[in-house]
């Protein structure tokens, strides 16, 4: 681009960032007031420490499928059915756990209340199996979930109350999922919070998650009151915004039971907490040392009461607001889902005009040959990604990899901690076979050509054009968090005229990178893997988990990423 093509693209770029500068003015939303409740609060720390305390030590080992399980959710019964609520019939479903077939169960219980629409919590009673006890994750939960189901004996609430008791959260969710698939009366349901967990030691922070499964986040009204309400306990409370949320947004899977209910429509919200020593809960999470020792009464009482307070403020709902979808900013700065749309397509306006400019500049030398060849390459580099994946299905099906519902696993589970190597090795090295062989066969076929380094750079922008605008419609949130730095640097990016030239240009068009390498560093300190994060995304692959769109986005992204670095390496042409 000449000097003034530059400028243009500066002024337009410049222009684009004040938008999202300025955007939690301009694309705010109607604030919805709910005051926060000031009723007096009922739930009882020790009762819901006791709860917990006998149902983790009667029931250790409640993993999916198996007697204790059943047994565990009979005594979550047996306890509601005490407190007088509706018990319905038990709801049934199969999931796949490591390649068995396993039978779950969701335990479900209402009160009415005065008026049609109910409120519903949620806490899942089984464990991973590596856990002794899950006193923390989750059997805490289900104590606090029991006790404030005393607690809205004692002084109901006008809305009805559906307290559910979910199996299979470690694998995927699918106790809720299977809830929001199968209950009646779903779309009754004003707001619904999800227990999980009380930290161990002493409390320092309460935490909502907001995020849906694959689709779907917790509306603003419900984030504000949730806040609000959480806030009034005295601690810290800690919710996604701004970068944080925007890439949640962007991966949509969710680790707690709000999000199949998010995923359906339903408004939901999880709270955790966070305690005063982080390391000795990652020690304990999912571990033998996951015990009722870990655990203080008194941070059962901050995390219930916290717990009670959000429910009695959302009984004054008059009526239940929209799923509105808003992005918060930071504290109490929401935009709108139309904003945001409208930032995220704006976003790439940059490019396009960059490409406009390239397009022109290179027309000269945009030959159908030169068209044609770029398209071969850019294909005969994609296929062997396009392979990997039916390979990895297939491995699923002839029982290579392990088969799951949904997740690979919960944390530090033996399926995550034992990869099949060889069989991905395998996999990767066909591929691999494949697309070497693509690749010659591609420059045999099309035979020695002088290569226009503009030309080949428009069809390259032209292909990742398509790429962003495939990725808007699938994923806005994706599309911005992981294109814009490629799209922007690539676009931007001229041809070296030296060999250092070359090298730096290479190495800025690695850097474009930068949001996709930080979300792989930040998935393997989540799942503190190693390199066995590779192993949980093939898996993921595997299971559904992770979306073939995705997938094929992202692979586009890659070869793209590749042929820009070949052609920035590149002295005269291939």
């Amino acid at each position: 681009m000449d000097s003034r093509q530059i400028r243009i693209v500066s002024g337009i770029t410049l222009a684009v960032a004040l938008c999202w500068l300025t955007a939690p003015f301009w694309g705010g939303i109607a604030r919805i007031d709910i005051p926060v409740s000031q009723a007096p609060l009922l739930f009882n720390a020790d009762n819901a420490y006791k709860i917990t305390s006998e149902f983790v030590t009667r029931n250790p080992k409640r993993v999916l499928g198996t007697l204790e399980a059943r047994q565990a959710s009979g005594d979550v019964r047996n306890h509601l059915r005490g407190l007088g609520y509706q018990m319905s019939p038990p709801s049934y479903f199969e999931a796949i756990i490591a390649g068995s077939r396993q039978p779950g169960s969701n335990i479900i219980a209402h009160k009415p209340g005065s008026i049609p629409e109910v409120l519903a919590v949620i806490a899942h009673y089984d464990t991973a199996r590596t856990t002794v006890q899950g006193a923390m994750d989750d059997g805490s939960g289900i104590g606090v979930m029991l006790e404030l189901a005393r607690a809205f004996t004692a002084a109901p609430l006008r809305h009805g109350l559906l307290i559910i008791a979910s199996d299979g959260e470690e694998w995927g969710m699918l106790g809720a999922a299977d809830f929001v698939e199968s209950y009646p009366g779903r779309q009754r349901i004003t707001a619904a919070l999800s227990l999980d967990w009380v930290s161990t030691g002493r409390l320092v922070e309460l935490r909502l998650d907001t995020d849906g499964q694959r689709s779907g986040y917790s509306p603003s009204w419900l984030r504000r009151v949730a806040l609000a309400a959480a806030a009034a306990q005295g601690l810290p409370v800690k919710s996604p915004s701004g970068l944080g949320e925007f890439f949640q947004r962007a991966i949509d899977l969710s680790t707690t039971d709000q999000g199949p209910l998010l995923h359906a429509g339903i408004p939901a919200i999880n709270m955790s907490s966070g305690s005063v020593d982080e390391a000795r809960v990652r020690a304990v999470y999912h571990s033998s040392d996951d015990t009722i020792g870990n655990l203080l009464p008194a941070s059962f009482g901050q995390y219930g009461q916290a717990a009670e307070r959000i429910l009695r403020s959302l009984d004054r709902l008059p009526a239940a607001p929209s799923m509105d979808d808003a992005f918060r900013w930071r504290n109490d700065a929401f935009a709108a889902a139309w904003a945001m749309k409208a930032l995220h397509w704006l976003t790439f306006l940059p490019f396009v005009v960059m490409l406009a400019f390239v397009w022109t500049n290179a027309r000269p030398s945009l030959t159908g040959s030169a068209v044609l060849r770029e398209t071969v390459f850019f294909a005969a580099w994609l296929i062997p990604f396009l392979a990997f994946f039916p390979l990895v299905l297939f491995c699923r099906l002839m029982r290579f990899f392990p088969r799951s519902s949904l997740y690979p696993g919960p944390l530090h589970d033996p399926i995550l901690e034992n990869p099949a190597w060889l069989a991905v090795g395998i996999i990767a090295g066909f591929a691999a076979i494949i697309g070497i062989s693509l690749h010659f066969g591609a420059r045999y076929l099309l035979g020695p050509q002088k290569r226009s380094f503009g030309a080949t750079k428009a069809v390259m922008m032209a292909t990742l054009l398509a790429v962003v605008m495939l990725a808007l419609i699938y994923d806005s949130y994706w599309a911005v968090a992981f294109l814009t730095l490629p799209a922007w640097i690539w676009g931007a990016l001229g041809r070296g005229r030296s060999p250092a030239t070359r090298i730096a240009g290479a190495i800025v068009v690695l850097l474009a990178g930068l949001a996709l390498y930080a979300q792989a560093i930040a998935s393997e300190r989540i799942l503190a893997a190693g390199i066995d994060v590779l192993w949980y995304a093939v898996l993921g692959l595997s299971n559904g988990m992770l979306s073939w769109k995705g997938y094929l986005l992202s692979a586009s992204t890659i070869v793209l990423g590749l042929r820009f670095l070949a052609l920035q390496l590149s002295d005269s042409g291939e």
